[in-house]
């Protein structure tokens, strides 16, 4: 045999195994556009709310500065599915803004809604529950518009809610009164805009009819907080005689991208949960003034996760926890406790936060 017919007959079966190689390359490319095309162009179906739900108590999945569509946003999500099995469900989550990241939204049908939001949050327990948002920083320009849109219009599969920039919701009911009422903040806005908010927290709080039980108020931008941003002076200046005025219990927010738990004498406890999905920043000493002796963090955490507020008659309990679900932090505050979020919100062991299922279902 001839040197060139051995090399001929080397070299053929090198070129079969570089088709192949090439084949099983374009059959896995097409099936990836597939899956893409299939997420983009086909809704999620319409969610159904979850039956048989105790309709005294309230549990909730609190997140901020998430909407990246990277790797972390998907862990934390699976993090939340994780620990609704665990304790029995969830009613509800609340984004905390900065819900798209990048590029403006261009439409309710732009491919960042599936990236973002549709497709991150599913499961057993995700897919049946609403999520009320706010607006952050990064939501603007663009996006912002968009997201009132998609909220007004209910579309995809109608678990985003945001019906307008700044807005008030009652969830549950215990002896004839609200068990909590929230009203959702956009502290993005200009001056005006957030004198005409402070107005609206106060009147959303003081309307005719039963007091609600638990009081808070959600917003992207944090007023006490660590890390490099510290205290955010406008928003005390503008909020915090309305929080106070109104005796709200929580003020939720993100902006941090981290976890924080701060209190001060006579004001709300400032919970942030910002570890959604974006990069994270840093924590530290707490800013001037919150650097006085009579401020007390309780929690400063550089790390992914979201955070669980249980809310009953009695109690409300809050819990920190990192991406996957673990490693959490967890705080009781008695409804009996007769002082502010100062005295009443304690570190606590974790117990099982009660189920959302009501007794006997």
């Amino acid at each position: 045999m001839s040197v060139n017919s051995s090399r001929s007959t080397i070299r053929a079966p090198r070129r079969r195994s570089l088709r192949i190689l090439l084949l099983i390359g374009v059959v896995g490319l097409a099936v990836l556009a597939s899956l893409l095309g299939f997420v983009a162009l086909v809704p999620p179906p319409p969610y159904t709310p979850l039956v048989g739900q105790n309709a005294s108590q309230v549990s909730l999945f609190a997140l901020g500065d998430q909407g990246t569509g990277g790797l972390q946003q998907w862990r934390v999500a699976k993090g939340m599915e994780r620990i609704a099995e665990r304790e029995g469900g969830v009613n509800m989550a609340v984004l905390l803004g900065d819900n798209f990241y990048g590029k403006d939204l261009s439409g309710i049908d732009d491919f960042a809604w599936q990236l973002k939001f549709e497709r991150v949050y599913h499961g057993r327990w995700l897919s049946q529950v609403p999520f009320y948002a706010v607006l952050g920083n990064h939501d603007y320009p663009g996006s912002a518009s968009v997201e009132l849109e998609y909220g007004r219009r209910g579309v995809g599969s109608g678990r985003w809610k945001m019906p307008d920039p700044y807005y008030t919701q009652d969830f549950a009911e215990a002896d004839g009164r609200p068990l909590l009422r929230v009203v959702f903040l956009d502290t993005s806005q200009d001056v005006a805009g957030l004198q005409r908010q402070a107005q609206f927290l106060e009147e959303s709080f003081a309307k005719p009819g039963p007091a609600p039980i638990w009081k808070m108020v959600v917003a992207h931008h944090a007023i006490r907080a660590g890390g490099d941003r510290g205290d955010n002076q406008v928003l005390m200046d503008l909020l915090l005689p309305a929080l106070q005025k109104s005796a709200v219990d929580v003020y939720l927010s993100a902006h941090e991208h981290n976890q924080q738990l701060i209190l001060h004498p006579g004001e709300p406890a400032w919970l942030i949960s910002g570890g959604g999905g974006n990069d994270l920043d840093a924590t530290g000493s707490i800013a001037s003034p919150a650097k006085s002796t009579d401020s007390r963090v309780l929690l400063a955490e550089r790390r992914h996760g979201f955070a669980r507020l249980a809310f009953t008659p009695e109690q409300l309990r809050v819990a920190y926890y990192d991406a996957d679900g673990g490693q959490e932090h967890p705080f009781t505050w008695a409804r009996s406790c007769p002082w502010t979020a100062e005295g009443c919100l304690q570190p606590g062991e974790m117990a099982q936060i009660a189920t959302n299922r009501a007794t006997g279902q």
